[in-house]
């Protein structure tokens, strides 16, 4: 585990049952939100390890669903989010798979979604507390640890401003 404080453990203020099976996995699909700039027209969700035998029990359907439409942990609609899908016009699909190529760890997923002609591939993994990690932004493997909306946000401009100069510096080349 990866806790520093004991307010990681503690957790945050969130729609249960489990930090691990739902807040983190929230801002997992908050971040997708966010990168794409907006509800996603479609999504390919992929579980992995414990996600696989509790995503319906524990909520983590419901919880990705409610951050790729833009919920906060806190956000008392994320136990509707299922039904919400068809109001804000996503199309999501669920796979189930034993083990990530990408990432070794228990609660894992992989978010494909697409939006307005942006497609962004990202592996997430849920570390409890409300805690989650980006592992992975389209095939790049990467070492980012969330535990709020707004460190999202910063996370995302950074990358779109990357993204951006990766453009400007291709069509120099």
């Amino acid at each position: 585990m990866e806790f520093q404080s004991c307010f990681d453990i503690i957790g945050p203020i969130m729609v249960g049952p489990s930090s691990s099976h739902t807040a983190g996995v929230v801002s997992i699909g908050k971040f997708v939100h966010e990168l794409v700039g907006g509800c996603p027209e479609k999504a390919e969700i992929t579980f992995y390890g414990s996600f696989t035998e509790t995503h319906q029990g524990h909520g983590t359907d419901k919880a990705i669903l409610g951050g790729l439409l833009g919920m906060d942990t806190d956000d008392s609609r994320i136990k509707h989010a299922i039904k919400m899908t068809y109001e804000y016009g996503l199309n999501y699909k669920f796979q189930l798979e034993d083990s990530c190529p990408y990432f070794d760890h228990p609660n894992t997923t992989i978010v494909t979604a697409k939006r307005a002609g942006i497609e962004v591939k990202v592996g997430g993994a849920s570390l409890g507390g409300g805690l989650s990690k980006i592992f992975m932004i389209n095939d790049e493997l990467l070492d980012i640890r969330l535990s709020t909306s707004d460190e999202i946000s910063t996370l995302v401009a950074r990358h779109h401003q990357d993204m951006k100069k990766e453009t400007v510096l291709k069509g120099v080349i």
